[in-house]
């Protein structure tokens, strides 16, 4: 019972928390308090063993809690995210590119206005502006305590290991893209894989096409996020034609209505979809 009220307590705040009704420095703050509180009562209660031990377990929980929780106050000023124009990227001769975001985060920032200003004011080429919710904090923090605790890879790391998983074998051009500093996330997985096949032979193609989507080690798509700006960002290069996952199917045909985008949008659920696909377009333009 003592378990079960201590972690009914804790989603409570943690629900208020998720909720945007109060802050990252408030739920910390609360479970200190609660923390510091059961700790004072096991002191005053140390000489009865029957509630001793049920406070005792409590405090431990708590703190448990607290220090589990305390990174959210470095996540706290993280007020707005933008996402800033890139070129694509392609090795020379595949026609495949790769469709990446710049993320830029914004400390104490008042509202999205205020970013625009500053970013029009430094002639950032920016193609969106969005306010942090603590849910995506909270994500980001956990995300990082995984890591942290060598219980969960880099996007980054795991989409080397599947691309070269998919492949055969590690080539040295599709490395290059890994050793830069600037990249993150996973979704150049699917056009690094395609990339690949046509470095070795396997693929051709010349037909320019944007591509986007993760990859598990067997060529299962998965779906990507931000894909809005990715497809502002090809459309605005000038491609034609794009390749996404198809779990992102329903969203990039609301985005292609929303935006009046004039580019052609194809979607793949494996990898070898996407072959074929490319396959089947080289073959019109002979």
């Amino acid at each position: 019972m003592t378990i079960f009220l201590i972690f009914l307590y804790y989603g409570v705040v943690l629900f208020l928390y998720l909720q945007d009704v109060i802050g990252g420095i408030s739920f910390v703050a609360i479970l200190l308090i609660s923390f510091i509180i059961l700790l004072i009562v096991r002191i005053l209660l140390r000489k009865k063993i029957n509630y001793k031990r049920k406070i005792t377990l409590a405090t431990c929980i708590m703190f448990l809690l607290f220090c589990f929780e305390i990174p959210l106050i470095f996540y706290e000023g993280t007020s707005h995210v933008a996402y800033i124009y890139t070129e694509p990227l392609h090795a020379k001769g595949t026609e495949i590119y790769l469709i990446g975001v710049n993320r830029v985060d914004f400390q104490f920032m008042e509202s999205i206005q205020s970013v625009e200003d500053l970013l029009n004011k430094q002639q950032v080429p920016f193609l969106n502006v969005a306010e942090n919710t603590n849910l995506v904090l909270y994500e980001s923090k956990n995300r990082q305590i995984l890591k942290w605790l060598h219980l969960q890879k880099s996007e980054v790391d795991q989409m080397k290991e599947n691309v070269n998983h998919y492949l055969g074998k590690e080539d040295v051009r599709i490395n290059e893209f890994f050793n830069q500093d600037n990249i993150g996330g996973n979704s150049a997985g699917l056009g690094l894989a395609l990339t690949g096949l046509i470095l070795q032979g396997d693929l051709q193609n010349n037909v320019a096409i944007a591509v986007t989507g993760a990859i598990s080690e067997t060529g299962d798509v998965l779906p990507i996020g931000v894909l809005k700006e990715k497809i502002l960002i090809a459309e605005k290069y000038g491609l034609l034609f794009m390749i996404i996952p198809s779990k992102n199917a329903e969203e990039a045909a609301q985005i292609q209505k929303e935006q009046n985008i004039h580019m052609k949008i194809l979607d793949v659920a494996h990898i070898d979809e996407a072959v074929q696909l490319i396959s089947e377009m080289n073959d019109k333009t002979k």
